[in-house]
């Protein structure tokens, strides 16, 4: 371009700035030209008007009409005036609303073309003189400021707050009292007795009833609440470490029952709020964080040091506004926000040990005892089968068994697999809060390795919540959380599930070692004649599956004050997720049952997930004398949308090239799933004198889930609460300061029924015409055009009161909760083309009652406090579709069934019933068709003298009756100790693992016990055990009684001791907490397997109780910081 032509745009450009400036010159003339008319207008509208005893609402009328005023105002306030005489002609409407309230109950206040008519303050009484002296001092708890405590003359309106320091000032009456009040606090009163420097510590309240709890769509005092919401405050669990937010939760919420089902690092927490409430719509409860719903898959990536408080929602007044999603209840989470007025800077990191407790190790066989076990099942094979050696063809016993005693202990493959394993975390937060910016920044590194070789998991994350408040109308936010992990070896399916590599383990054979001398992998770990199994070892150490997630969770807000206490907040949310697994298959990889060498395979699959959710909230509160209501109104829209991409790749070459590309043959597939929903819903809360409490709820959703006639669900509620300790009637006493009494009843829904299922699916199918192959579709699913929401009615009874100066404080709930047209899949004639079809299909009912103690044992110098809470629950379904069982059909993995008149999802198995002991024995015996003398023998129980499939029974239950919790923190001057339990009991476990571990074929190492077999008459053994004779140990590998076992368990989750050092002398640090911590200390149990907490990992009520070997759970030994500065 020549210098001409440049020089000519320039001078273009020039007179277009120009001329934009000279069009917002003339603008801003225009528009401040307007505001003065507008101005002079509004200053020279007049009123004429005469007359006697004109009443306020007449006066009101003449000004609207003349001056084109509205005005709002409460009909109630107006009956407190008196009536007016005027005779004004053209006064300014200003002065004739002087005139007409002047010595009235009412003034005003004109907001742009609307006049409110609002209560007076009430006049100053001009006092006698008195002596007034200024006070200062400083409000502290256990050595530490207090910000925000409210300082007031008692009796008086005078009053402060202290500011960051915990420091304040104030002048008062040198005989007044002064009031220091704090939530969660104990109100102290402090005579001045002319003192001006008055300093005081408070103490920590255990009554709650002024606290301020999170509930659906706001906060609320806890004294109006009438829902049965538990609230956990993240001061009740600062001093406890943990991986997952779920460990902080455990044994501390009545009617929660928080499993840790699975060590797997950074997973494995699962929750349940009052039980079971679907067949297999999932149990888990809707989490919401700072207001947005997140998936359960995700909620493992929350950082625990983020958390601020937790709430509870167990009832269905208090979950009805989360509708379609609430039937589990809600877990609501609120993250940390910037203080007003302080500033702070916190590290937080910790380094710790995890180890696997040797309770609960298989008490397997090792080398010796295998070979003599193995020389024995040979012996008896060649003295009852004939057996020879097919290498040899003599009826001799194998090598590798001949000799037991050239065999020591041998390779102990549990302990072989498993290992001392690091985990650290390193969080960083800074916050500070002016009256305009609030701003919390939190950043996080985590790290956790796996018990089991070459595991472990990383994250970084990153907290950022940020408040901009530009005037005392509007609120905008800002809210951030990004989580980068990176999964290493925790997404494979050989890691957790029935043929994992501890399973495998602990039935290889203890001859083989896990490492050759010179320093090789042994390829196979089965013995002579055993099943082929590969070295567990060398696939951990040779694992390469590893899975790196990006996912941000954003929000932005804006809340707007249309009038005085009339609030509009819109709310956009979205939770965005890129997923990338890799995976590589080299060709000494092997798998249950086919041993390496394999020809080398890849997989390489991602995932992205977009959900945004939009909400709208209106909300008005106000009061009519001794009326409160608290209005809310909203409306909100959601999508939920997957896009799989999966690529496999196989007939490698080789291992040298890891990646897809190396492949020499490549398939590949996609998959996109969406479900969306519109909501509606609302909210009026009333109270009368602060001690009558109702409140109403109602939401509507429309789910895309649902059939063309059901999209709709509706879920209403209402709750009631009475503060009988308010009445004039209630003695008034220390000993009992609170009686609340409370009652709620309302549906709540679930759609967790899957993407699609309601309508028919198609896929690609080859038909054959001709001779020819031609491609087609076919209807591969049967849809369900009536397919409609399950819901859940529940009522909840609660009382909640304080005792002995609110030193105790006690809640009691009773539920009883319906979930009526269960979501399951129908089983139908295969004839009809298709074995299921999703359908409404039933009817279950729960029950229980739910108690929560807090104490302050011991207050001064001193501390202890206790939180206790148990549980009783039960279930009964009430009804199925034509009344037929789910389950406890398939022979070798169908061990839960759930029936009419029945719990959900109880065992269902044989009743073992001991050893054919002799010949005799056997023929008065009813038998199967595989018995013989010395095998098992299962009860007859439907006496047709017959053993067979009709004769299988319910075995045990695998819903805990009671759950349990206790949490007790010591403070003694700086240091600090605390130690939570938690626990259960009534319910059973199912370990499926039996199944290969006492599997006497000679194909698996197999526990201790198994040597006390039945070998003949005059050696029967235990009587417990069968004989090994082929064709006749089937039975014995079947679910049966023996494979069921107490789950009652009580284990200490957490012991923490800590020493807090004051560091005020160094100009940059505040105080420094150093603490030791060990999680998963003591587990007390009689299940001798590893996990009394494990369940099946799907989640399906239907599935419940199962331990199909799982990630060990370790014990972590950990010592940490924590740093204010």
């Amino acid at each position: 371009m020549d210098s001409y032509t440049q020089s000519k745009r320039r001078a273009t450009s020039i007179r277009h700035l120009l001329k934009i400036f000279l069009v917002m010159k003339l603008l801003i003339v225009l528009i401040t030209a307007t505001c003065l008319q507008v101005s002079a207008k509004v200053s020279a509208q007049t009123v004429t008007l005469s007359g006697k005893n004109i009443s306020l609402q007449k006066v009101f009328e003449e000004i609207r009409k003349q001056c084109d005023y509205q005005f709002l105002y409460n009909t109630h306030l107006l009956q407190q005036t008196r009536k007016v005489d005027l005779n004004v002609k053209e006064m300014p409407f200003r002065d004739v609303l002087n005139i007409a309230l002047k010595d009235q109950p009412v003034t005003y206040v004109i907001s742009g073309k609307t006049i409110i008519i609002r209560q007076a303050p009430p006049e100053e009484v001009v006092a006698p003189v008195v002596e007034v002296i200024k006070v200062q001092g400083k409000v502290t708890e256990k050595g530490q400021p207090l910000v925000g405590v409210t300082v007031k003359a008692k009796g008086t309106n005078v009053g402060t707050v202290t500011d960051v320091n915990g420091a304040y000032t104030i002048s008062v009456e040198k005989a007044a009292v002064l009031v220091f009040s704090y939530i969660g606090h104990t109100t102290l009163e402090e005579p001045v007795n002319g003192r001006t420097d008055i300093s005081v510590e408070l103490q920590a309240s255990n009554s709650n009833i002024e606290e301020v709890v999170v509930v659906s769509y706001g906060t609320q005092r806890a004294r109006n609440i009438t829902g049965a919401i538990s609230k956990v405050s993240s001061k009740e669990v600062q001093d406890i470490p943990a991986a997952e937010f779920g460990q902080k939760l455990q044994g501390r919420v009545a009617g929660v029952q928080i499993s840790q089902v699975s060590g797997r690092p950074g997973q494995g927490m699962t929750f349940k709020i009052r039980g079971a409430a679907s067949l297999s719509s999932g149990n888990q409860p809707l989490i919401v964080v700072d207001g947005q719903p997140i998936t359960n898959e995700n909620i493992n990536l929350l950082n625990p040091d983020d958390i601020e408080s937790f709430s509870v929602l167990k009832d269905a007044s208090a979950t009805a506004l989360y509708g379609s999603r609430a039937a589990n209840g809600v877990v609501i989470i609120t993250t940390k926000q910037a203080k007003l007025g302080r500033t702070t800077t916190t590290l937080n990191t910790y380094y710790g040990w995890q180890s696997v407790a040797k309770r609960g190790k298989p008490d397997m066989m090792n080398a010796r005892e295998f070979a003599t076990f193995m020389n024995g099942f040979y012996e008896d094979k060649i003295k009852y089968e004939n057996w020879k050696d097919p290498a040899t063809g003599l009826a001799e016993i194998p090598l590798d068994y001949r000799t037991p005693s050239q065999y020591g202990e041998g390779t102990d493959w549990y302990d072989a697999l498993l290992r001392t394993a690091p985990i650290s975390n390193y969080s960083l937060s800074i916050s500070t809060g002016t009256e305009k910016v609030l701003s919390s920044t939190t950043l996080t590194y985590f790290n956790q390795e796996g018990v089991m070789y070459n595991t472990g998991m990383e994250r970084f994350s990153l907290r950022s919540n940020n408040e901009y408040r530009p005037n005392d109308k509007l609120k905008l936010g800002l809210n951030l959380n990004p989580v980068y992990q990176v999964d290493k070896n925790t997404r494979s399916s050989s890691i957790d599930n029935n043929r994992n590599a501890i399973s495998g383990g602990l039935i290889s054979s203890p001859l083989i070692p896990k490492i050759n001398p010179d320093g090789t992998y042994p390829t196979k770990t089965s013995s002579y004649g055993m099943y082929a199994l590969p070295n567990f070892y060398q696939q951990l150490m040779i694992m390469n599956i590893n899975q790196k997630s990006l996912r941000l969770l954003a929000n932005v807000y804006a809340d707007l004050e249309l009038l005085p206490n009339l609030h509009f907040k819109t709310t956009f949310n979205t939770d965005l997720g890129n997923y990338d697994y890799n995976a590589f298959f080299p060709s000494a990889t092997g798998s249950f049952g086919s041993p390496p060498p394999r020809i080398p395979s890849a997989a390489a699959n991602s995932a992205n997930i977009v959900s945004w959710l939009n909400e709208n909230l209106l909300t008005y509160n106000f009061k009519l004398k001794e009326h409160s209501f608290d209005l809310l109104a909203g409306y909100s829209a959601q999508k939920y949308e997957q896009n799989f991409r999966n690529i496999n790749g196989s007939n490698f070459p080789g291992d040298k090239i890891p990646w897809i590309v190396g492949a020499s043959t490549t398939t590949g597939s996609t998959n996109n799933t969406a479900w969306t929903l519109a909501s509606w819903f609302g909210r009026v809360n009333y109270q009368f004198r602060d001690k009558y409490y109702v409140t109403a709820n109602i939401r509507g959703d429309g789910s895309s889930r649902f059939g063309e006639f059901t999209k709709w669900g509706y879920f209403p509620s209402a709750s009631v609460g009475w503060i009988v300790s308010e009445e004039p009637f209630f003695p008034k006493s220390e000993a009992l300061s609170l009686l609340k009494i409370r009652g709620s009843y309302g549906l709540t829904g679930n759609h967790n029924v899957g993407d699609y299922t309601q309508v028919s699916l198609l896929s690609a199918t080859n038909y054959v015409f001709d001779g020819a192959l031609s491609p087609g579709q076919s209807i591969t699913q049967l849809g369900n055009k009536y397919l409609g929401w399950e819901t859940s009615r529940q009522l909840d009874i609660g009382l909640e009161m304080s005792l002995l100066k609110d030193r105790i404080s006690f809640t009691y709930d009773y539920y009883k909760k319906e979930t009526r047209d269960m979501l399951h899949n129908l089983v139908i004639p295969w004839a009809s083309g298709y074995g299921a079809i999703k359908y409404n299909i039933g009817t279950i009912q729960m029950w229980g009652h739910e108690f929560q103690i807090n104490t302050r044992n011991l207050t001064g110098e001193l501390e202890w406090n206790t939180n206790f809470n148990i549980s009783f629950n039960d279930n009964k379904v009430m009804a199925l579709q034509n009344n037929t069982p789910i389950g406890g059909i398939n022979t070798y993995s169908d061990y839960n069934r759930t029936a009419v008149g029945r719990r959900i999802g109880e065992f269902w198995g044989y009743v073992f019933d001991g050893i054919y002991m002799t010949q005799a024995e056997y023929n008065a015996q009813p038998k199967h068709v595989t018995s013989a003398v010395g095998s098992t023998r299962m009860k007859d129980v439907n006496g047709d003298k017959k053993i067979d499939a009709n004769d299988k029974d319910y075995i045990g239950n695998p819903n805990p009756r009671m759950i349990f919790g206790m949490a007790n923190d010591l403070r003694y001057k700086k240091f600090d100790f605390s130690i939570v339990i938690a626990g259960q009991t009534g319910s059973d476990i199912m370990n499926t693992n039996m199944q290969n571990l006492v599997n006497i074929d000679g194909i698996f190492n197999v526990t201790k016990d198994m040597a006390n077999r039945w070998r003949s008459e005059q050696d029967p053994g235990n009587g417990k055990v069968p004989r090994t004779l082929a064709n006749t140990t089937e039975l014995y590998r079947l679910a049966n009684s023996n494979w069921v076992f107490s789950g009652d368990y009580l284990t200490i989750k957490n012991i923490s001791l800590g020493y807090t050092a004051d560091m005020k002398r160094l100009k940059y640090l505040q105080s420094i907490r150093f603490y030791a911590s060990l999680q998963q200390a003591f587990v007390f149990t009689k299940y001798p397997g590893q996990n009394p907490e494990v369940n099946d990992t799907r989640d399906f009520g239907t599935l419940a109780g199962q331990d199909n070997g799982s990630f060990p759970i370790p014990r972590t030994l950990m010592f940490g910081a924590n740093i204010n500065f």
